[in-house]
Parts: structure tokens; C-alpha cells; sequence
């Protein structure tokens, strides 16, 4: 039996979630974003590719437009791929197997999947940035940027204090008067689930940033699996801007949980002054794939 043959195309329903559970918990690349239960708050529809008895599987996120079934990438999910990752020959297999399943393919790999397997998508090079939160605290603050480090004293200045444990509703709310772009209410109603159940659970936690008045200024939203924290949300006010709040909520996690096993994971960005600001706390960057295939009857879609 060929490799081709061994991969089936099983929707949510049909998946044995015990059996997923396990493969993602022993990968080696294993990500939050992976698991069955985050997929199942975060996502309407997926199915998956599976290798065999669940020893690789792919995770694929699916909507329906104009009777078409395609694969996309959803909010809150940056890296999905395969997991663990397979030999090259099998990640090949893969990678046929979901060009032609899905004419339309837009999806985010892992950062130990290999692009030479999926050399018929085109292809995007991403960045994420991440920090090894192992060593002590000393050595990590000797990593800051000296921008970081002055950003770092100017909210202690200002008399921002850090605390853990807001509640998802204040956190939206306060997130919400903060934003000034137009941001759709499914998006604030993913996140407010996604906080609701994590903090819950234990895995999630926010540290929120107040004023020398007591104002709520600024806050992130931070989950924890697998030996990462995810840097997964945050917002800051005018004035946690003007106080520099987010440099002291970033700082504060990284004194609290430095000497440990976690790798705090910011998630990246392509906009210059974000990344900017993961780098300044001594991030390293961490490159993945974004991949892309569209082999649509686009005349025939449009006339319908």
C-alpha cells in the first residue's frame, strides 16, 4: 500500500477524538491550535487528513461558498499542518491529497512542516517571534532591547500595576471603546467564547494593566499548552499607550513564569512596529509557510 492510499479524508463527526488527543500530545510539533477541543470553539466545520491509525494527522478548517467546499485559515489560529511531522515522502502524500480534494486551499503550516513538500501551492514565508522562558529573569530582561527597557521604566514611572484574573466581559468591553477600526461582532464572539471556556479550564489567563487612577489601560489574554503560552489577544488604551502598559504586562509574564519549560509564543506579525515590540523582549523569529491554491472554474462560479 502506497502512502497515497493510507491518508482518508474524515469529517468531525467521523474523527476519534482519543485517538487525535494522543497524536497531537506526542508531537513533537504539537500546537494548541491542533487540538480537537480548541478546533471545535474556533472553528464551525473541519475534517482532517489522517495517515494510517491517527500516526499523522492535518487538521482542515472548511466553509461552503457557491456548492463549493474549500479549506481557509482561521481567526485565532495561526499554524496548522501536520502533526507530528512525517517523513518527506509521506508529507508529499499529504500535500497531493489536499490539492486535489479542495480546489481552493488557503492554510498555514507549521513551522517544522516542509514547503518542498507542497512545491505545487504557492507559497508565502511568515514569521513568527518566540521567547525561551527557561533561563532566569535576570537573563531574560538582559535580552530587552533598550528600547523595551526604557518602555519597561516608563510604566513603572507612571505607576502601572499588573493584575491577573480579569473576566472575559470586562476584558471585551473595555477592548471594544479601545479599537478604531470596524471589527465584526462574530469576532468579539469567538474571542469572548474562547476566554470564557479557557479561563475555566485553567489555560487561560489575562494580566490587565491599570492606571495610577485605576483605570483599566490595557491587557492580554494569554493561553497555555504544550510548553507554549500564547500571546493570543490584547489591547491598550490611549492611556495605557501614553503609560506604556504593554511593555509592563509582556515584562510582568515573563518575570512570573521565567524558569520554567514555557516558550512564550507572540504569534508574530507583519507590521513593522508590532514586531518590533516582540523582538524588543529578546524574541527569536520562528519562520512558517502560508499556502495557497486555487484551481476554481471562476466563469462558471460567477454565471450561477
Amino acid at each position: 500500500m502506497n502512502n497515497l492510499s493510507k491518508i482518508r479524508l474524515l469529517g468531525q463527526q467521523d474523527i476519534d477524538y482519543e485517538k487525535w488527543g494522543q497524536t497531537i500530545e506526542n508531537a513533537r510539533n504539537k500546537r494548541l491550535y491542533a487540538r480537537s477541543w480548541y478546533l471545535d470553539l474556533v472553528v464551525e466545520r473541519w475534517s482532517a487528513l489522517i495517515f494510517g491509525d491517527y500516526e499523522y494527522v492535518m487538521p482542515l478548517p472548511l466553509k461552503k461558498k457557491y456548492r463549493i467546499t474549500y479549506v481557509y485559515q482561521p481567526e485565532y489560529i495561526q499554524q496548522l499542518g501536520i502533526f507530528p511531522t512525517p517523513p518527506f515522502e509521506i508529507q508529499e502524500a499529504f500535500a497531493h491529497r489536499l490539492r486535489n480534494q479542495f480546489r481552493l486551499v488557503s492554510y498555514q503550516l507549521n513551522n517544522e512542516n516542509s514547503i518542498d513538500a507542497f512545491k505545487n501551492f504557492k507559497a508565502t514565508e511568515k514569521v513568527n517571534f518566540c521567547v525561551n522562558l527557561q533561563p532566569p529573569y535576570k537573563t531574560l530582561f538582559s535580552k530587552f532591547s533598550q528600547h523595551a527597557k526604557r518602555n519597561i521604566r516608563t510604566a513603572e514611572n507612571n505607576k502601572v500595576k499588573i493584575i491577573k484574573g480579569q473576566l472575559p466581559y470586562e476584558y471585551m468591553v473595555a477592548k471594544k471603546s479601545s479599537i478604531r477600526t470596524k471589527v465584526e461582532e462574530s469576532t468579539y464572539k469567538k474571542l469572548t467564547l474562547l476566554m470564557s471556556n479557557t479561563i475555566t479550564s485553567g489555560k487561560g489567563v489575562v494580566y490587565a494593566a491599570y492606571s495610577s487612577v485605576n483605570n483599566l489601560c490595557g491587557a492580554a489574554f494569554f493561553l497555555l499548552d504544550g510548553g507554549r503560552a500564547f500571546y493570543l489577544n490584547a489591547f491598550s488604551t490611549d492611556e495605557g499607550r501614553k503609560n506604556r502598559a504593554m511593555y509592563a504586562v509582556v515584562n510582568e509574564f515573563i518575570k512570573e513564569h521565567s524558569e520554567t519549560d514555557l516558550v512564550l509564543d507572540f504569534e508574530g506579525s507583519i507590521i513593522g512596529g508590532i514586531a518590533r515590540f516582540y523582538k524588543g523582549f529578546g524574541a527569536l523569529p520562528e519562520n512558517y509557510f502560508y499556502i495557497y491554491s486555487n484551481r476554481l472554474p471562476v466563469i462558471k462560479i460567477f454565471m450561477k
